[in-house]
């Protein structure tokens, strides 16, 4: 009969567990968070309307209901997740491939979204050449002036030109960069591998 009677251990543990959990004490970290969530659930609610999940079609604006309306902010917030379309060209005619890209993004970050061949061995810190591009005269006089670190490591850059950049460093903008066409060079150097 011992060997069907429940261990001591087992009776112990059986006893330490409660059936319901305790309730937070009050002033209690987890209840001050919950009142937080929820002043911001309704804060958020009033704002932009009572989410309304699973509840019919989701309708999103495609353009301010006003210009009066949207102010500057539909042109700071509402373009940044538009996407548009962007060429990548490799050098001496070898193809070309239209891709799409959003605002905000750099030129790396869209080449390796869309597989194409721009190695960025430094992940776009701007501590390599890897992601070197070329642009026509004038795509590279719409685009803002390089800074210092860029300039350094695009002198260790293979077939610089007078239109070159790093692609980790140009962050793309819908209103300029619509139908940009960016050349890959041949070769690159890496002096991190």
């Amino acid at each position: 009969w011992r060997e069907l009677e429940p261990s001591s251990r087992s009776r112990r543990r059986q006893r330490a567990l409660p059936s319901t959990p305790a309730p937070a004490p009050a002033g209690s970290a987890v209840e001050r968070m919950l009142r937080l969530v929820a002043s911001r659930a309704g804060a958020a609610a009033a704002r932009f309307g009572p989410l309304t999940r699973g509840v019919g079609p989701v309708v999103r604006p495609t353009s301010p209901p006003s210009a009066a309306a949207a102010g500057a902010a539909w042109g700071r917030f509402g373009d940044r997740f538009c996407s548009f379309t962007v060429t990548f060209v490799k050098a001496k005619g070898a193809g070309e491939m239209e891709v799409p890209a959003k605002a905000g993004q750099t030129i790396l970050e869209v080449a390796h979204e869309n597989n194409i061949d721009i190695e960025g061995a430094c992940g776009g810190e701007c501590a390599c050449s890897t992601c070197h591009v070329i642009f026509s005269q004038e795509d590279f006089d719409k685009l803002p002036e390089p800074d210092d670190d860029e300039t350094d490591m695009l002198d260790l850059a293979a077939g610089v030109c007078e239109t070159s950049r790093l692609g980790c460093q140009v962050k793309l903008q819908k209103a300029r960069d619509v139908g940009l066409r960016i050349t890959i060079p041949d070769g690159t150097v890496n002096l991190l591998a």
